[in-house]
């Protein structure tokens, strides 16, 4: 009997141990990693290429290389008081405070290693991220491999690749939603989405959508810790900007175009990067404003109770990240890398309004975003431009 059980026992935990790794979670690990050794060898990139130094700003050299974004964090994350010398804008840059200085305390204090905890926050913030939303979709009895689709969303791999953000910013929304969903922890949800914003100021969209759906609920304490905690923190921050630099930076960026899409389609004399962003950018935008529009009509035909109390503050956070992707500014289309970085707010938005909703099929639609991945790798590893800084 002895001789029987033993083996059934250890077989039965070594099934136990691959289902625990046999996840969305791990393979987007085992994904990102894979990425970043492979372009990190056909590159022969060491882990600071990955920030992108440009010479101009790093070194002064005004006949230098421009480098991205990524310069800027790691300036901030080595020196968080002296690193407006090495920035284009200062103000504007140091908006997005939050993620260096996590990477710099993280680094304690050693200087070689900021490049690899660059990495190293954004592979796990995107891990973690995909793992909260796996779990929120198991809990309303979806499939955990949709998840996927933020993962893979090629959004979040120019974030690794490039040392920005995004990723970082995106796993403390999924943070506050798992907190404020699963564990009715109302503060503490609205203090991780108010971090958020002091990394990358447009994840403030999610804070608002749950702030103006409990302010119509009459839900008073949770909608004033939203506003406190949630939005307050990067209007406190841009207020301090203003005091230390004389301005906030929020006009360094280029404006929002005034016609629907007008940003993707100034770029139709370049086919080939417009066949990309049409792909990529206009046709889930668009297929996203068809999902919201056929749901507002549905709730103001077979709705009962009071018309706005019928929306999940989902409804109008995916509204508002359409709205700020369909208006974006031409500048932020110039590369793939900036627009596909903007648009993971988006890409979250479709898959948590999909899970809140109980809609499937947007589910198995949000699935095009997981096929980006494979896009934006060929295109990298052949250099076309579009997937160049």
């Amino acid at each position: 009997m002895k001789h029987n059980t033993i083996p059934t026992t250890r077989s039965a935990v070594l099934v136990n141990s691959l289902g625990l790794l046999w996840r969305p979670s791990v393979v987007v690990a085992l994904l990102s990693l894979a990425l970043v050794g492979v372009v990190a060898v056909t590159k022969h990139y060491s882990a600071l290429d990955f920030a992108h130094l440009g010479t101009i700003w790093a070194n002064h050299d005004k006949s230098g290389t421009w480098g991205y974004d990524g310069q800027f964090y790691y300036q901030i994350a080595r020196n968080p008081l002296q690193a407006g010398q090495y920035m284009d804008n200062a103000p504007f840059r140091y908006q997005h405070i939050f993620y260096p200085l996590v990477v710099g305390v993280l680094s304690l204090g050693q200087v070689a290693l900021i490049p690899y905890m660059l990495l190293l926050v954004n592979v796990l913030s995107v891990v973690l991220s995909v793992e909260i939303v796996a779990r929120l979709l198991a809990k309303a009895g979806f499939s955990p491999w949709f998840s996927l689709a933020l993962g893979l969303y090629f959004g979040q791999a120019t974030g690794i690749l490039f040392d920005t953000a995004e990723p970082f910013t995106y796993f403390l929304v999924c943070l506050g939603v798992w907190l404020f969903v699963e564990k009715n922890r109302f503060w503490p949800a609205a203090l991780m989405m108010g971090l958020a914003t002091l990394s990358r100021e447009i994840a403030v969209l999610f804070p608002i959508g749950y702030a103006c759906v409990l302010l119509v609920q009459k839900k008073w304490r949770p909608c004033a810790e939203f506003v406190l905690l949630g939005i307050a923190p990067l209007f406190l921050w841009l207020l301090a900007l203003r005091l230390i630099f004389g301005q906030t930076g929020v006009t360094f960026t280029q404006p929002f175009e005034h016609i629907p899409f007008a940003g993707i389609f100034s770029h139709a004399d370049a086919p080939k990067k417009f066949y990309l962003l049409l792909l990529l950018m206009f046709l889930p935008t668009l297929a996203g404003w068809v999902l919201l529009i056929v749901d507002f009509f549905r709730k103001i035909i077979g709705g009962t109770g009071p018309f706005l109390r019928r929306f999940s503050p989902m409804y109008l956070i995916l509204g508002a990240n359409l709205l700020m992707i369909t208006l974006m500014s031409r500048h932020s289309y110039d590369e793939l890398v900036s627009c596909g970085r903007i648009a993971t707010g988006l890409v979250l938005a479709v898959l948590l309004y999909a899970i809140f909703t109980r809609n499937k099929w947007a589910l198995w639609g949000a699935q095009f975003y997981t096929f980006t991945f494979l896009i934006f790798v060929v295109g990298t590893l052949l250099h076309i431009p579009s997937f160049i800084a």
